[in-house]
């Protein structure tokens, strides 16, 4: 099932629409997100554009990079979309922010942009937050501990016979 918004409908001025979604809806892989992701959609519509302001919230299920253990990470992101109307003689515009629509057109699918949006969340170094102390909040293991398996390049040429 599509995330799609009804265009043929929509009145002039600014409107709000609440989603809920699942992987399996955003062609995401299983167990990536824990229970639905909250898409919250404010828009607003003037004569030949409509533009996108979208929120979407959730809890998603990573791998710590540090210790292999799956931990929760709450995540929320906001972006924009812009749709214009094209006219006959124009061709079609996507550049990722902006894009076109027909003006025959009953509806807009967003489901693409969601989950790239939601994969652009996920953080490139997934470790859980650290308290003050250095201590994950998650495996409960300092700094100092994993600074152990670290070896200097120095430390190295010196055991190499």
């Amino acid at each position: 099932m599509a995330i799609k918004i009804n265009i043929g409908t929509l009145k002039d001025g600014s409107q709000t629409l609440d989603f809920i979604s699942g992987a399996k809806e955003l062609g995401l892989e299983d167990g990536l997100i824990k229970d639905k992701i909250k898409i919250f959609i404010d828009l607003f519509k003037a004569s030949h554009q409509i533009d996108f302001k979208i929120t979407l919230s959730g809890m998603l299920n990573l791998t710590c990079d540090r210790c292999l253990d799956m931990f929760d990470y709450l995540f929320q992101t906001t972006f924009e979309l812009v749709y214009v109307q094209k006219t006959a003689r124009e061709g079609y515009i996507n550049d990722g922010y902006v894009k076109s629509y027909n003006p025959f057109m009953k509806s807009i699918d967003i489901t693409d942009d969601i989950r790239e949006y939601t994969l652009l969340a996920i953080p490139m170094k997934r470790i859980p937050t650290e308290t003050n102390g250095g201590v994950c909040s998650w495996c409960g293991k300092t700094r100092d501990y994993w600074n152990k398996f670290i070896v200097d390049e120095d430390q190295l040429k010196t055991k190499i016979p």
